[in-house]
């Protein structure tokens, strides 16, 4: 598995509560564009912005990387922030799965 992990850092939290909803809408928007498989998005109290794309090929990340400052642009033109992003090959996930019991 293949991930883009992009880290925004704003000057308020209200910013990074503002680009959040973009980049749920514009990355949600995307998922079968791209075969997004994982979608993560995360605001610390200090105003980081951390999101976590996981694509199932190399492929597929690299058809995102062509065309992500397309997508950010308009989040670049809106809010001014500090970014640092790499690509990485996922060497560990779990996520619990969530479970219907009835007694």
């Amino acid at each position: 598995m293949f991930g883009k992990i992009l880290n925004f850092r704003f000057p308020s939290v209200s910013e990074a509560k503002l680009a959040a909803s973009f980049c749920s809408e514009k990355f949600g928007s995307k998922i079968s564009d791209y075969n997004i498989i994982g979608l993560n998005i995360f605001i610390s109290q200090l105003g980081d912005l951390n999101v976590s794309i996981k694509f199932e090929n190399s492929n597929a990340l690299n058809k995102f990387e062509t065309n992500y400052e397309e997508i950010i642009s308009d989040l670049k033109k809106s809010l001014a922030f500090k970014e640092n992003n790499f690509v990485g090959v996922c060497a560990y996930t779990y996520e619990k799965e969530a479970t219907l019991t009835e007694n």
